[in-house]
């Protein structure tokens, strides 16, 4: 039996990273040690759905300070996945509260439409963090939606595992919404179609992070019977969420295979490590009088300027979808 030690504040997600890549896959007992005070969406998330995906066999041992959380852990399912549990009835499926829980949702039935599953549960979730306040639940809507929806367009998987929470502030609403998925990543994907050799993570990191830049379906005759022309993609959903956490004092942490892209920089993981997928966290601050107009001019701030960008960006689309200019609920 192997030991995971789970007593680390949520800014050393690197090092959990770090920690979970370096168990033994050959050893597939595993003693969890949980002893956090506070567990944060990301953290949950990336503990939980990474030893489910690899079908460790966990033991949970409660130490002193754990015990703090402990309860909350529960709800959350953090838990129920880390330790693989099969009785649905132990799992919280409550969109309510403060927080959605750990969630895996198959998003196989993805169509390019309005209402499409990616939309109804980013509208489940925009509705709990938003605190009842409705131009909020816009912008949560809008972030959401753009970072799930990459998922069956990009990912060569149709698992979408999910977390989030909110605090109140008073006059504004901080939130953290985590994503995983275990797909190939941006290096395999933006390299699909045969339109480009990216040969580093890195560099596959920092050209999704650009405006513009995708492998996903841009052409009309390329959609399925129904499907709408608005929800083509364009490349620029990952470019505008990463834009709106600077100006909405947020931070993000965007990790494919081996590379981490942050506000600061883009870099490799430590110790040349893989990630198995792709994981992104968003934290931001949003004020509770936002205007709908004020939100809008926000996005088209960020648009116009990334279309500026994309036209010295090989193989860029130079102007943004329907959907990722901001269809405000």
């Amino acid at each position: 039996m192997q030991d995971l030690n789970i007593n680390k504040p949520d800014f050393k997600y690197k090092d959990y990273i770090v920690d979970l890549l370096s168990l033994d896959m050959n050893i597939k007992d595993v003693r969890m040690i949980y002893d956090l005070k506070f567990l944060t969406p990301f953290i949950g998330l990336l503990i939980s759905s990474f030893l489910y995906q690899h079908e460790y066999i966990v033991v949970s041992e409660i130490r002193e300070i754990g015990k703090n959380s402990l309860g909350y852990a529960k709800n959350n399912n953090f838990f129920y996945f880390a330790e693989r549990n099969t009785n649905f009835d132990d799992r919280n499926i409550n969109y309510s509260g403060n927080y959605t829980p750990i969630f895996k949702s198959c998003l196989i039935d993805y169509y390019r439409g309005s209402d499409n599953i990616v939309e109804n549960i980013s509208r489940k979730i925009s509705q709990v963090l938003s605190c009842g306040h409705e131009n909020v639940e816009s912008v949560f809507f809008y972030i959401i939606s753009e970072m799930i929806r990459n998922i069956p367009e990009h990912s060569h998987s149709f698992d979408a595992w999910h977390c989030s929470q909110r605090w109140d502030h008073g006059e504004y609403i901080e939130a953290e919404f985590a994503l995983i998925d275990y797909g190939i990543g941006f290096k395999e994907s933006l390299n699909f179609k045969g339109e480009r050799d990216i040969k580093d993570d890195i560099e596959a990191l920092k050209l999704a992070l650009r405006p513009g830049v995708t492998s996903g379906i841009t052409e009309t005759s390329h959609l399925r019977e129904n499907e709408e022309k608005d929800y083509l993609n364009s490349g620029y959903g990952l470019y505008i969420v990463t834009e709106l956490c600077k100006k909405l004092q947020g931070e993000f942490a965007v990790i494919s295979k081996g590379a981490i892209a942050t506000k600061k920089k883009v870099n490799y993981l430590p110790n040349s490590l893989i990630f198995p997928g792709t994981a992104i966290k968003i934290r931001l601050k949003v004020p509770k009088n936002i205007q709908k107009e004020e939100f809008k001019s926000m996005l088209d701030e960020i648009i116009t300027f990334g279309e500026r960008q994309s036209k010295s960006i090989k193989g860029a689309i130079s102007v943004a979808s329907t959907i990722s200019r901001g269809k405000l609920e």
